[in-house]
């Protein structure tokens, strides 16, 4: 039986939609566990602290533009069923994760660090700092969540 032409764009949304998530995951596992460490062993804390800033910004904003690419291929897939889908539900708690993180805490943090060495800025930025990596762990960890079950589903 020949596939029609919607069947193979599904198909080919699918892949992409993998390899998203699979570029999504593995830029925030190199950004925050190999990439910050490394800037931070190797240069002033407050350039690495600046450069890691920049990077986080960039994986947020990728991490938005995959999880457009994996809900369409979400939609596509199961359309009027689409609430019932686990993997929705936590991909849209994995964006507003991401939300939290990009819009809430990252701009907050950046304000502090203009008011250094003030002792209540620092205490300030710490607090922050401690929920936004905690955040950071949650994303990480659904990530490989998403992965997992979007890769060990039969074909």
């Amino acid at each position: 039986m020949k596939e029609t032409t919607t069947s193979r764009i599904q198909g080919a949304l699918s892949l992409v939609a993998h390899f998203a998530l699979v570029l999504w995951a593995g830029a925030t596992w190199g950004a925050g566990y190999v990439f910050a460490p490394a800037l931070f062993a190797s240069f002033p804390t407050a350039l690495a602290g600046e450069a890691a800033g920049v990077m986080f910004k960039a994986v947020n904003v990728m991490g938005l533009a995959c999880a457009m690419v994996v809900v369409l291929d979400l939609r596509l897939r199961f359309s009027q069923r689409l609430h019932h889908q686990p993997e929705v539900w936590w991909l849209l708690g994995l964006v507003f994760l991401v939300l939290v993180q990009y819009v809430g805490l990252a701009p907050k943090m950046a304000a502090l660090k203009i008011l250094f060495p003030d002792a209540y800025a620092m205490a300030s930025f710490g607090r922050l700092h401690a929920v936004s990596q905690v955040i950071y762990l949650l994303q990480s960890s659904i990530l490989v969540f998403l992965l997992w079950r979007r890769l060990s589903r039969p074909k």
